[in-house]
């Protein structure tokens, strides 16, 4: 998982979000434990948002809630023409986490594959 940290992290930045957003790291995790585990985000609510709120002490709610934060930033004012390469289509809408984290985590496995 720590070999995906930095790349997530340094995405999530060009996409427009940045440190300052309880939900960054959140979001963070999220991509990287998907990355790991891809079978957590079938089950985003008891399984996924379940991990992250254990290892931050925080409740589900809280963790959903900041990474809808950070998307919801990225949509308003980030970098939509990187946020639609990322998720591999021409959004018309804000993209849900789920579809978020699956989409974000699939690029970062691409791009870390073609870098090694």
């Amino acid at each position: 998982m720590e070999i995906y940290m930095k790349p997530t992290q340094q995405l999530l930045r060009q996409l427009g979000a940045n440190g300052s957003y309880a939900g960054f790291k959140y979001t963070v995790t999220s991509i990287c434990k998907t990355i790991q585990n891809p079978e957590l985000i079938i089950y985003i609510c008891k399984g996924l948002y379940t991990e992250v709120a254990l290892q931050y002490e925080v409740n589900t709610g809280n963790v959903e809630r900041n990474i809808r934060t950070v998307i919801e930033t990225i949509w308003k004012s980030g970098n939509r023409e990187l946020l639609n390469k990322v998720c591999g289509k021409q959004l018309t809408e804000r993209p849900t986490n789920t579809f978020f984290i699956d989409a974000v985590s699939q690029y970062i496995i691409d791009s870390c594959d073609k870098h090694n």
